[in-house]
């Protein structure tokens, strides 16, 4: 089935090709490596260029991460062999070839497409072979000659490299300008059979072969799951010894134990005495909800996202964040669903502020980030910056579905909750009365920080080995593929999150305080901060630098904080939230 799925979506972008017929090449973007989301147009640079640069057609999600796929100088029809062949002598000015110097002083890369298969290449070296005096500069020098080795299966495009092996043949002196410098650029084309590579495994072969190191050390992968399944069994234990202590009473007539012994073992808890209040709506519940809402959306959109890529649909660039996109839009009406849900029977009036909130509890931090780092990238010229039709089309798309089926959600989730309290009367298995009961001071192993310290570092230390691989993706060269493995990673996640903010919260109602709603979700939310710092850490292992590549670091890390702090907050809210009204509908107060 996933072989099945696997060849029709590649199928789509798969082109057949009779002999001779033209192959289109794409130059795209540049970047420091170091850098990677500091990328550039390919002809902002000196090189050769056609009179008239041509955009090529880009996905959204191409376009979304920096892609810019122009017409090139190389051309290549099927199975037709080209020598060494002049595209062009460029003159160059001082200028230039310090442009040049300093890209290569940065490492700089540039990306070319060959059909749909992705290449990339350095701009150059640097070398001290030659120089004789220890002070004297390095060596500079420019890759000039584009040497093309392409495979083919049949009638298709299987396999493309450029310059494997970089020698002098391949490579000019740029460490001096001369008045009337000249620098040829060239290019070859050599075909091989590659009868081995089916055209549907193209691309997915292309990309891990040019991805440094890859995924080949699965033992990390399973020892990280191994780590994250043996807590949450040790979390489990614990939770379920807690339910078989709150729900005895009921299992004694099965054990056959008399209940004079059961009540002489039992003793006085103080979460019994909070029936009265343990219901009472939290503060600020209009906000509460709208987070809740928007955190169930998050989290549904998170697993679309991962199960698609468990078919193998992510290896066109750009996949994961149409994926991303679309997944968030149509998710849009669970969100307003569940938060209008819960806003009316917490006893919550103002339902359109409600769900207009919930709209804009990710969005309205995303477009602040986004506006912000947007400026930024167009000061800097980089490709970075969404070009205008991008962002009215994404303005569109949230104005236009996000946010009308998440009114549709909130109504249909609204009037729901009207037409079960008619039926069934209040949600709640206990009622609350007036006057909030006094809470006791609580000792500092009660207190919120331990609670969030706890809950947060628990776990993340279920999915920290994992999020090394993720950031080598989102923050470097890797392409990701181990959607399996993530997707086990992440339900770990949320069960080890839910459980233990339910544990927390059962000695939180012992202490007898009932303010247990912010708790609860404030204990997903814990997990975020342990994630930011992290995100610290990992920036501090990297070579970034310069303030636009800085600025999307931490302040792209900043929202990705944040929405897992609404997935996490959701999900142990609505644990703590069952777990609550599973022990109180098994008492009678009286």
């Amino acid at each position: 089935m996933r072989s099945a799925i696997l060849t029709l979506v590649l199928a789509l972008a798969e082109a057949a090709f009779e002999d001779d017929q033209e192959i289109q090449v794409s130059m795209n973007k540049v970047w420091p490596y170091s850098n990677p989301t500091e990328t550039y147009e390919y002809y902002d640079f000196p090189f050769c260029h056609p009179k008239v640069v041509m955009p090529h057609f880009m996905t959204l999600g191409q376009v979304l991460r920096g892609d810019r796929l122009v017409n090139s100088l190389y051309p290549m029809h099927m199975k037709r062999q080209v020598p060494r062949t002049v595209i062009c002598s460029r003159p160059v000015s001082e200028m230039d070839i310090l442009k040049f110097k300093s890209a290569i002083d940065q490492n700089y890369m540039f990306e070319l497409f060959v059909g749909e298969l992705p290449i990339d290449r350095p701009f150059g070296v640097k070398s001290s072979m030659g120089v004789e005096d220890n002070d004297s500069p390095e060596r500079y020098f420019l890759v000039n000659y584009l040497d093309f080795i392409i495979g083919y299966n049949e009638r298709e495009v299987v396999s493309a490299n450029v310059t494997q092996e970089l020698n002098l043949e391949h490579l000019v002196d740029i460490t001096e300008w001369k008045e009337g410098m000249e620098i040829q650029f060239s290019y070859s084309v050599h075909w091989t059979p590659l009868p081995h590579i089916p055209p549907s495994m193209a691309l997915e072969l292309q990309l891990k072969s040019t991805m440094p190191h890859g995924h080949s050390n699965m033992d990390i992968h399973w020892l990280a799951i191994i780590n994250s399944f043996v807590l949450m069994l040790l979390i489990l234990s614990l939770f379920l010894l807690i339910i078989i202590r709150v729900v005895r009473s009921d299992l004694s007539r099965y054990l056959q134990i008399p209940d004079e012994e059961l009540n002489a073992v039992e003793e006085e808890t103080g979460w019994k005495l909070l029936h009265a209040d343990v219901f009472r709506a939290p503060k600020h519940r209009l906000f509460f909800c709208s987070a809740v809402g928007a955190g169930a959306q998050l989290t549904s959109m998170m697993f679309m996202v991962v199960l698609v890529g468990c078919i193998g649909a992510y290896y066109q660039r750009g996949a994961v964040a149409s994926a991303a996109v679309i997944s968030y839009m149509v998710t849009a009406l669970l969100g307003g669903f569940v938060s209008a849900n819960l806003y009316q029977k917490l006893g919550g009036e103002k339902w359109a502020w409600n769900i207009f909130i919930t709209a804009l509890s990710f969005m309205g931090p995303a477009f602040l980030i986004w506006s912000f780092l947007n400026t930024v990238a167009i000061f800097y010229g980089s490709t970075a910056a969404f070009p205008f039709p991008t962002i009215l089309l994404m303005f569109a798309m949230w104005a236009c579905v996000t946010f009308p089926l998440t009114v549709l959600g909130g109504i249909i989730g609204r009037h729901r909750s009207i037409k079960q309290a008619q039926a069934e009367g209040s949600p709640f298995p206990c009622k609350t009365n007036k006057l909030a009961r006094e809470i006791p001071a609580c000792r500092w192993y009660q207190s919120p920080v331990t609670q969030m310290f706890a809950s947060g570092f628990l776990p993340f230390s279920a999915i920290y080995i994992e999020l090394h691989y993720i950031f080598n993706s989102v923050w470097g060269p890797r392409i990701y593929f181990l959607y399996g493995i993530l997707l086990l990673a992440f339900t770990m996640l949320l069960l080890v999150a839910g459980t233990v903010t339910v544990l927390f919260t059962y000695f939180h109602l012992n202490a007898e305080d009932h303010r247990w709603w912010w708790r609860a979700f404030g204990s997903g939310t814990a997990v975020s901060v342990f994630f930011y710092l992290y995100c610290i850490y990992f920036f501090l292992q990297t070579g970034m630098t310069g303030f636009l590549q800085c600025s999307f670091f931490f302040l792209y890390s900043l929202l990705a904080a944040h929405g897992i702090a609404l997935m996490l907050g959701c999900v142990a809210f609505y644990c703590t939230y069952f777990f609550v009204i599973y022990i109180y509908s098994r008492i009678k107060a009286e």
